[in-house]
């Protein structure tokens, strides 16, 4: 067990250090974006090692890559995109949701990853897994610059707010 507690301590000390290298690299929407997508394929291939490891050197390392750095960056970078595109009338809300949309995908991806272990073996939901991963990086990559801030700033959440003035520049299409 005490092999177990020393995975987890290590894995904080890389998420750490990750996240000092992503604070000291990231400029802009950009390199948020950036950072996201690599954070998530990292996690993949420590999914995909986790899933096929041939021994547990190997699956320690699939343990600490989405762990240690993937899961760890993403939350970080989430809160600073939003934190950099959204206005601070509205920005307690976008935060709330998306920590909403997190944790029920957490529920509802847990369960159905849970059925697939069940019904195909734990290598196969961990592939999956890794899977769900690389399509959150590509969804992130695909998202434009200015397309995401954009959306945020037209469509206000209710009446009142529609004729608050913003921050955000005027949007030529």
């Amino acid at each position: 067990m005490l092999w177990y507690t020393a995975l987890g301590i290590l894995a904080l000390a890389i998420g750490a250090i990750a996240l000092r290298i992503t604070e000291a690299h990231i400029k802009g929407v950009n390199g948020a974006r950036r950072f996201y997508a690599v954070a998530c394929f990292i996690g993949v291939v420590g999914m995909v090692a986790l899933a096929y490891a041939p021994d547990i050197l190997v699956g320690c390392l699939g343990v600490l890559l989405p762990t240690g750095i993937a899961f760890n960056v993403t939350r970080a970078v989430s809160v600073i995109w939003v934190n950099r595109r959204v206005t601070s009338d509205v920005r307690a809300t976008v935060h709330s949701w998306l920590s909403q949309a997190e944790s029920i995908g957490e529920i509802f991806g847990g369960f159905a990853l849970a059925l697939l272990a069940k019904a195909a073996g734990i290598s196969i939901a961990l592939a999956a897994a890794g899977g769900i991963l690389v399509f959150a990086g590509a969804m992130v990559l695909r998202l434009g610059a200015d397309r995401a801030s954009t959306r945020i700033s037209r469509f206000p959440l209710n009446a009142i707010e529609a004729d608050k003035p913003t921050a955000d520049p005027p949007v030529s299409e």
